[in-house]
């Protein structure tokens, strides 16, 4: 009884430590303001946004100030004793010392503590205007040394006094004022390629062109889209306007740079797309070497135009001319995203930021250079990845809005709140960012259980650049989430601004896809392939090309895969389509054992295969192999960042393959953490098709018909599954040979939704093998 009292309070005082940022008062540290509620600082140098984490952690380490917390106690009360990295302490940290340095200089500080923790330091003035620490150590010492100062005269204690005041007021000022100015009007600039003379670097053009764009969002806060799409649309001689309204945007930016003997000229020109006519003009000139300038100028001349605040950007100030050339040429690179590119890049901005480390941008396209970085081997995508992370913690120590640095922390982050706040600060940073919304996309759906809302971003990457092929995939994702009509309305979206024969095919191609009109689908992405991009055969025909021949159990072509890591392709061709391979096959290619868990898709895949050919003890004994219990299993799904997704894959045959072999509570085990997983799946309550799936395995497992037979009607709100663009056939292994599906695949009204399902693929299948495919 005792112990159980003990365990409540425990709890309660935990609870009672954990930071709500909506509930929180607001306070001050010396000259800084904080207010939780809206997650602002506000100091004599300015305002700051903090990311939710950041701020728990700034309220953590003020509670009170000059404690000292372990990196333990930190994620016990603001990550609530999950696990996490020491990466994602160190990017808080740094972001925290960052908006701190900003807002106030060094009045308030984070130190560290070696191999102790960090604790907050609020500096007071010192005689002559430096800060000195308050609150112990070595503040005292400051003090005590003032304290034995003579005393000052009538007049210092005069002027004193009348500083204080003047201090006091200012503070008030800065305090009492809205956080917020008036929201200025949304306004929206679509950015046409920049055209270049003769014996102008294209890549160093490119690189130009993207710091072009980046300054109008950093200096005027303009919503500004340079998209592929304004690129494939002038490349059809649209005129500017159309352009525009084909884009839906308020003005047209065109600009043409060249290099003379003596100068360098950029003419610029804003087109109004309602009329159709500039608006405004402007020559920029420089010296030849020195086009660092024009960027910046640029928004400065557009935003002052359209009548917008215009913010100071020093950055361009700071680094020598002939490096910024270099960083511009290297990022130019980068948007290649050719391998030969991305290494070249990556030496470039090596020398780069080596000779200028407090160049923020420099290391954040470094770290970008490092994450893209082709990898030569397993071992170096770890080395590359923790490369880039180490670099983009340096830049957001300089500065936390270094936008490259935060797409890396997204892409590379481990735990979901990292990655989700910082994609979503990249695009609050450069909403025209169209590459920033895809990645947030991916992100979102990755993290969909942690509050990631995918399909909001992937219709702003829609709307914003809707002939990008790696846009084409909204509709397949609001199809996911069983929003046909969204679906059908964002093809026809892409359609309504297709120029080409071949954009305007593939369109009618994936329309075609969505009826389960399988024979209609490769007859027109065939027409489409004489004409289309690689990128549009990457979207539209590739990846929907596998994911049609697993449905209709035809043999892939070697070019429709691509090359990935893992398990060989030869044999996983084989599982795809439930072909069992030997295992002595596995066992050469070092899939079998321990090591057969090191690939998830792999066991995934082979798991039901396995079943189905009676080889359950094979599969056993690669579990008992690599774990020594239950908890060790948890601690393996637990590793990637979708846990629910891997033990909705795995668990399921592990519960039938344990009662195969008569382990009846290690079944139970599983089963009881497959339904968790199914238990957090439903916290998204809206309809989900991962969802669905995994609620038929569950009444599969359970024997509980009457949920098989709803979440089998359910299936067609989502296409099922025609719509499905994935390789792995779990997905739709309810209509193959899949035992796990045996208890209620021959249920009246199971069969009712199957069958017609089945007859439509092999009508389909032979259609499409007449074909030729």
């Amino acid at each position: 009884m005792n112990e159980q009292l003990g365990r409540s309070k425990a709890l309660l005082a935990q609870q009672a430590r954990r930071i709500d940022l909506a509930h929180h008062g607001d306070f001050a540290l010396g000259p800084v303001r904080i207010r939780p509620s809206l997650r602002r600082i506000a100091g004599p140098g300015g305002e700051q946004m903090l990311e939710p984490k950041v701020m728990q952690v700034l309220i953590a380490l003020a509670d009170p100030v000059g404690t000292i917390l372990s990196r333990d106690d930190l994620i016990e009360r603001c990550w609530e004793g999950r696990v996490i990295g020491d990466t994602s302490i160190n990017r808080v940290i740094s972001l925290l010392r960052g908006a701190l340095r900003h807002v106030a200089r060094e009045a308030v500080t984070v130190d560290n503590v070696p191999k102790v923790g960090y604790r907050l330091l609020v500096h007071e003035p010192a005689p002559g205007g430096d800060p000195a620490p308050a609150g112990g150590g070595d503040g005292d010492i400051a003090r005590s040394a003032s304290a034995s100062a003579p005393e000052p005269s009538r007049r210092g204690l005069v002027a004193g006094a009348a500083a204080l005041v003047a201090l006091a007021l200012a503070a008030a000022f800065l305090w009492l004022r809205p956080f917020d100015p008036a929201p200025l009007p949304d306004l929206r600039v679509a950015m046409l390629p920049l055209e270049v003379a003769e014996g102008v670097d294209p890549l160093y053009a490119s690189g130009l062109e993207s710091e072009l764009r980046a300054q109008f969002a950093q200096v005027g806060a303009i919503d500004v889209t340079s998209s592929k799409s304004a690129r494939m649309l002038l490349s059809q001689g649209l005129s500017p306007a159309q352009i525009g309204r084909r884009l839906g945007a308020d003005y047209v930016w065109t600009g043409d740079f060249r290099v003379e003997a003596e100068r360098a000229v950029l003419d610029l020109s804003l087109v109004d797309v309602g009329t159709g006519k500039p608006v405004h003009r402007d020559t920029l000139l420089s010296a030849p070497d020195a086009a660092r300038h024009l960027p910046f100028r640029s928004a400065r001349s557009v935003s002052l135009a359209l009548g917008r605040p215009v913010r100071e950007n020093p950055r361009w100030k700071t680094v020598p001319t002939e490096d910024f050339k270099l960083y511009l040429l290297a990022n130019g690179m980068l948007k290649s995203r050719d391998r030969a590119q991305v290494r070249a890049a990556r030496e470039i901005l090596e020398q780069v930021a080596q000779r200028n480390p407090g160049f923020a941008d420099g290391l954040g396209s470094l770290a970008m250079a490092h994450f893209l970085l082709p990898p030569k081997n397993p071992e170096e995508i770890a080395e590359n990845r923790a490369k880039a992370l180490e670099l983009a913690e340096r830049a957001v120590a300089i500065d936390p809005d270094t936008t490259g640095a935060l797409k890396v922390f997204g892409m590379a982050a481990e735990d979901p709140e990292t990655a989700l706040s910082n994609l979503r600060r990249v695009v609050e940073l450069d909403p025209g960012d169209s590459e920033g919304w895809y990645w947030r996309t991916i992100l979102e759906r990755r993290f969909l259980l942690d509050g990631g809302v995918p399909l909001d971003s992937a219709r702003r990457l829609l709307e914003i650049d809707p002939l990008w092929p790696a846009a084409w995939q909204g509709p397949a994702l609001a199809a996911e989430f069983g929003d046909m009509e969204l679906a059908e309305a964002m093809e026809k979206q892409i359609l309504a601004a297709s120029v080409t024969r071949s954009q305007r095919l593939l369109v009618e191609a994936r329309l075609a896809r969505f009826e389960g009109d399988f024979s209609k689908f490769y007859r027109l992405t065939r027409q489409a392939a004489s004409t289309n991009t690689a990128t549009e055969r990457m979207f539209s025909q590739t990846l929907l090309d596998r994911a049609s021949r697993i449905l209709l159990d035809l043999p892939p072509p070697e070019d429709a895969y691509l090359p990935l890591p893992g398990a060989p392709q030869a044999i996983m061709r084989k599982l795809n389509r439930e072909q069992l391979v030997e295992r002595r096959q596995l066992a050469a290619e070092g899939l079998t054992g321990a090591a057969a868990w090191d690939d998830r898709t792999f066991i995934s895949v082979i798991m039901p295969v396995y079943l189905a050919n009676g080889m359950g003890a094979a599969l056993l004994a690669d579990y008992d192999a690599r774990f020594a219990s239950h908890a060790d299993y948890l601690a393996y799904a637990r590793q990637g960042s979708e846990p629910e997704k891997a033990v909705g894959e795995m668990s399921p045959y592990l519960v039938l393959a344990l009662r195969e072999a008569g382990r009846e509570h290690e079944a139970r085990q599983h089963l009881a953490t497959f339904e968790k997983a199914v238990a957090r799946m439903r916290e998204i309550d809206r309809p989900w098709i991962d969802c669905a799936l995994m609620e038929i395995k569950l009444a599969a497992l359970t024997d509980d018909r009457a949920k098989a037979i709803e979440h089998v009607r359910e299936l067609e709100t989502f296409g099922w599954p025609y719509t499905l663009a994935r390789v792995n056939p779990n997905a739709i292994n309810l209509i193959r040979g899949d035992p796990l599906y045996a208890p209620i695949r021959d249920l009246p009204e199971v069969r009712t939704v199957l069958g017609p399902i089945r007859r439509r693929l092999e009508t389909e299948r032979r259609e499409v093998l007449d074909l030729g495919i």
